[in-house]
């Protein structure tokens, strides 16, 4: 008896063909999904292929009229290629971006589209650039009308399936997986430990894995208590790995700005090196190439610094640089940028300041720093110094418009009044009126 039952009951195998059949259905569905995809990107690949035969063509067709300049015969030719369907907008441009002819067809401006840009040239040599789109409404529409009737017959075949599937499952297996789930309920406790034994029996599998689950109670929640355990281990070990790596992610991020600041930062002032003050200058001369801004340059350089340290010997020197830096930084804008450019020469980009306020701040400077005294090491005496100041500003007429040509006009500027005497203050645009001769450079280099 117990043998003729076992042949006719439904088990698990025999409930996981059902399953199977499910899926194969599914399968073919998707399947099918697959297909109508492969040819709709099959025929978007054909679309593309075409439309870009279609560009190269009308590239090469153009090149002599856009050589030419002949806008008529350019003009003439995108009404036709938009006309004959398909193309939808097209647009020609000369190599420095002007657009010689453009073509946007009324009816289907909102119209799916592919854009194809192809370069017109002639002789290996672009003149100029094509800019088509292509409308693909039409076959959007068709693989749509496809796809449409392709998934009411899938589904109007998977919901009858789906249907006998339900209730053969629902009979099958979900009821007697409800009579386990209920045994299981409140059946575990908050360690994860089972607390007693699965009321479970059936005829199948089921009842089968029941029983055995039963047995191995003792053995689950002993392999449980030593998991938790290894868990909490290691659970300890990663969260004190997190927090040395968090204080490695911090030191690194500590050294990198520290890094930062001195990559952009001469240690014995604090100013800025030449590099920052180079990308300082370069936005600025940017504008006043794109909006005329008016910028101004001063290059700064203490008179007869060599016999100081010569003299007093270089820690000396070192202070009266650190005073120095800090005047600058005092009586300047926040606005402007000072660096040290080397040794005891000094810089100061004023911007939006024209020549006049540019001379005006330089004196200023002048004065303050003759008034500067620096005490010795022994503190017995104060040591005076004087600097000798180049001011150039940027300017199209006297073709100073880039900061290689700024920082030469300043410098140059600079020089003169090294020889002039030293402690005062020469403008560039000054020097080249009354003596071009002393001057070596006048713009910016080609």
């Amino acid at each position: 008896m117990p043998r003729r039952r076992r042949l006719f009951r439904l088990g698990i195998r025999q409930k996981v063909v059902l399953v199977l059949l499910t899926v194969l259905l599914t399968a073919l569905s998707i399947s099918g999904y697959l297909v109508m995809r492969d040819v709709e990107q099959n025929v978007l690949s054909e679309t593309d292929r075409r439309g870009a035969e279609t560009a190269d063509y009308l590239a090469r067709s153009i090149a002599y009229s856009v050589v030419g300049y002949d806008y008529h015969t350019i003009q003439l030719l995108l009404d036709q290629v938009v006309e004959a369907g398909g193309v939808v907008h097209a647009r020609v441009l000369s190599d420095r971006g002007n657009t010689m002819a453009e073509v946007q067809h009324p009816d289907r401006a909102n119209l799916e589209r592919v854009e194809f840009q192809r370069p017109i040239e002639l002789d290996g040599r672009e003149v100029g650039h094509l800019e088509m789109e292509l409308s693909i409404e039409p076959i959007l529409a068709q693989l749509e009308q496809q796809k449409t009737s392709l998934i009411r017959r899938e589904v109007a075949v998977i919901a009858l399936i789906a249907l006998g599937e339900f209730v053969a499952l629902s009979w099958i297996i979900i009821a007697p997986l409800t009579r386990v789930s209920r045994a299981l309920e409140s059946n575990v406790d908050q360690n994860g430990v089972i607390l007693r034994d699965i009321d479970v029996h059936s005829n199948d599998e089921i009842g089968d894995l029941a029983a055995r689950f039963n047995q191995m109670r003792a053995q689950l929640n002993t392999a449980n208590e030593q998991l938790r355990g290894r868990v909490e281990s290691a659970d300890r070990e990663l969260r004190e790995a997190y927090e040395r790596l968090i204080q490695q992610q911090k030191q690194l991020e500590s050294s990198n700005a520290e890094l930062e600041v001195l990559t952009r930062t001469d240690p014995l002032t604090g100013l800025g090196n030449r590099r920052a003050f180079q990308e300082a200058m370069e936005q600025d001369i940017a504008l006043f190439r794109r909006h005329g801004d008016p910028a101004s340059l001063l290059i700064l350089d203490l008179d007869n610094f060599k016999a100081i340290n010569d003299t007093w010997g270089h820690d000396t020197g070192d202070r009266i640089l650190k005073a120095f830096a800090g005047l600058l930084r005092e009586h300047c804008r926040d606005t402007d940028t000072t660096c040290r450019m080397g040794g005891e020469e000094f810089a100061v980009f004023l911007r939006r300041c024209d020549a006049p306020g540019a001379l005006k701040t330089a004196e200023k400077l002048r004065q303050t720093v003759a008034a500067m005294g620096v005490p010795t090491e022994d503190g017995r005496q104060q040591l005076h110094v004087t600097v000798s100041i180049g001011l150039a500003s940027l300017s199209l007429e006297e073709g100073v418009t880039s900061s290689k040509g700024l920082c030469r006009a300043a410098d140059q500027a600079m020089y003169a009044s090294k020889r002039r005497g030293r402690n005062r203050v020469t403008n560039y645009t000054t020097l080249i009126s009354e003596d071009p001769l002393s001057v070596n450079f006048q713009g910016d280099e080609t």
